[in-house]
């Protein structure tokens, strides 16, 4: 992680933590972790005053509000709002009944931002709805850098924790950086790095 900090502040942190989950831990799509490791991610190194931090939690009411009232407290994050990524079929319905007490169509997404006295909290709206057809690759998410870019200066600088792909004009970081790139446009200059997709 020290590696990333030289390359910062960042003006956007996303993650999608790889959370405790049965399913997933069953399946082996990926491991998972503990949440209170979450806590040694330095994102208050990693982000610029007024910088915009968006974590993915999945629908367990408890993970929302450990990032809310527990990592955000820690890291100085001030609570800004929740968005939702409705995922729907080719033909605009929910993937799953939006009421259904096993499944939801959608995942949240948790907003802050690092205080500053010279941004404005209020223009980045509490919630909003990300409304896109789902990649058939579990856990996939939509990329973000078009739908937060009114909230960002221009040229941002952008990071990706947890990383499951590389995406032009973001720093990625995670053990599966290359999960969902086509290797073939890849050279292997250094096998440690291609193993761990690291930087």
């Amino acid at each position: 992680m020290d590696d990333i900090v030289r390359f910062g502040p960042f003006d956007l942190l996303v993650m999608d933590p790889p959370w405790p989950n049965k399913s997933a831990h069953r399946s082996s799509h990926y491991e998972t972790q503990d949440i209170y490791d979450f806590y040694q991610i330095p994102v208050p190194s990693l982000i610029k005053p007024g910088g915009l931090v968006a974590v993915w939690v999945t629908n367990k009411p408890k993970f929302r509000r450990f990032v809310i009232d527990k990592l955000f407290k820690a890291w100085k994050i001030e609570f800004v709002g929740v968005w939702y990524w409705l995922k729907v079929t080719t033909e605009g319905e929910p993937v799953v009944p939006i009421d259904s007490p096993h499944r939801k169509p959608y995942e949240q997404l948790v907003l802050g931002i690092k205080k500053s006295t010279t941004i404005n909290l209020y223009k980045i709206e509490k919630t909003k709805a990300i409304i896109s057809v789902p990649s058939c690759r579990h856990s996939r998410k939509p990329p973000l850098g078009d739908v937060l870019a009114e909230y960002l200066p221009d040229n941002p600088k952008r990071l990706e924790l947890f990383a499951r792909c590389l995406l032009p004009g973001w720093t990625s970081w995670g053990n599966e950086c290359l999960k969902f790139q086509q290797m073939k446009y890849f050279e292997d200059d250094d096998e440690d790095v291609i193993k761990t997709g690291g930087i």
